[in-house]
């Protein structure tokens, strides 16, 4: 009978912790787990964006297109919602070297052989040779995202900043704002705010005339307050303002490959991105040719500027004839059929819009 009442005890307290609830055993699954190939899994909560995931995990907002691009079932990547998972897997520093090896697995190179040569049949070592670097552009992403570009046509957007809840005239991060909008807007989705100016007619020899549009700022859309859609400002390059236009497009930053291609290309500076005279070492310009003539993101073009009697100074240069310099050179980091938009990497004196413009590196 003793025997009997302890296997019946026994049975009773397996009984009892089968039936426990299992959250009595589970733990809470975390926001973010890490995956096998080194990435991580974040379980998207309200507020997300991929623009603030970047920021977090990749290091600046701006590179959001690596993530949407590894979550390509994300129809709207301004617009996530709580609840689903995206997999974040952060770029190492391998895609900026050609040809090079992964490490050896197999262990020490000594201890493959189980005899070791003679002496004399050792041969010298070879030093190994580090794999070319590929050049890439070296500019801030936040910098790469306000290039800007020209078009023919002026830009149309989704609406406007009608208002502040504060009384002022130029809007700043954190600043809350009411919209009009052609559309409806979830709650939660960014929009970018672009600055727009134009119509520009080009100076140079080509009769060319459009608008620039780059970005100033982005904005997370908010609830509707009495009928009115309403923002609050999340970056603000400059002040935003009643007359900027509103846009469900936000830039991202991409690496750009420096492939100078062949010199050719004549082409003309149409303006800046701002309203320079003069344009140097740092500034954005427009050129008036395109994809449609060859023109390529990481080609590099050269601007040239007028030197002896055409600059003023004494004639050095045959009697009639101008003499043009190299005085900057630039690469394209965004291209349209028609223009491209080239980041100014070094000038040795400023230029103005009109300029004639080369592509290549030219004579050595």
């Amino acid at each position: 009978m003793k025997r009997a009442s302890v296997d019946m005890g026994t049975f009773a307290v397996l009984c009892a912790l089968i039936l426990l609830p299992t959250g009595a055993f589970a733990q809470q699954a975390p926001a973010e787990t890490a995956t096998p190939s080194g990435g991580i899994v974040h379980t998207v909560v309200a507020g997300d964006t991929l623009w603030d995931l970047s920021a977090k995990y990749l290091g600046s907002p701006w590179k959001w297109t690596e993530i949407w691009e590894q979550n390509r079932f994300l129809t709207n990547p301004h617009y996530i919602y709580p609840g689903i998972q995206v997999v974040i897997v952060p770029r190492g520093p391998r895609e900026f070297a050609l040809g090079q090896e992964p490490a050896p697995t197999s262990g020490p190179a000594e201890t493959v052989a189980a005899v070791a040569p003679p002496v004399e049949a050792v041969q010298p070592a070879v030093q190994p040779v580090a794999p070319p670097r590929v050049p890439y552009l070296d500019i801030k992403p936040a910098d790469f995202v306000r290039a800007g570009e020209f078009s023919r046509e002026a830009p149309k957007g989704i609406g406007n900043i009608q208002a502040g809840r504060d009384p002022k005239v130029g809007f700043v991060e954190g600043d809350q704002v009411y919209l009009v909008l052609r559309k409806e807007i979830p709650e939660g989705q960014l929009l970018g705010v672009y600055r727009v100016r134009g119509p520009i007619d080009s100076p140079g020899k080509r009769p060319v005339s459009g608008y620039v549009s780059y970005l100033i700022g982005v904005i997370q859309a908010g609830p509707i307050r009495d009928g009115q859609p309403t923002a609050r400002v999340r970056q603000s390059f400059e002040d935003l303002t009643r007359a900027d236009l509103i846009s469900e497009e936000i830039p991202a930053y991409a690496p750009v490959r420096i492939d100078p291609g062949a010199d050719g290309i004549p082409s003309s500076v149409i303006t800046g991105r701002l309203q320079n005279e003069q344009l140097a070492q740092g500034d954005f310009i427009y050129l008036d040719q395109g994809a449609s003539a060859g023109v390529a993101v990481g080609n590099v073009f050269r601007v040239f500027a007028p030197t002896g009697a055409a600059a003023g100074a004494a004639s050095t240069s045959v009697s009639g004839k101008v003499l043009y310099a190299d005085v900057s050179r630039g690469v394209v980091v965004r291209v349209s059929p028609d223009f491209s938009t080239v980041y100014v990497t070094s000038s040795t004196e400023s230029f103005a819009a009109g300029m004639p413009a080369l592509r290549g590196v030219g004579p050595k």
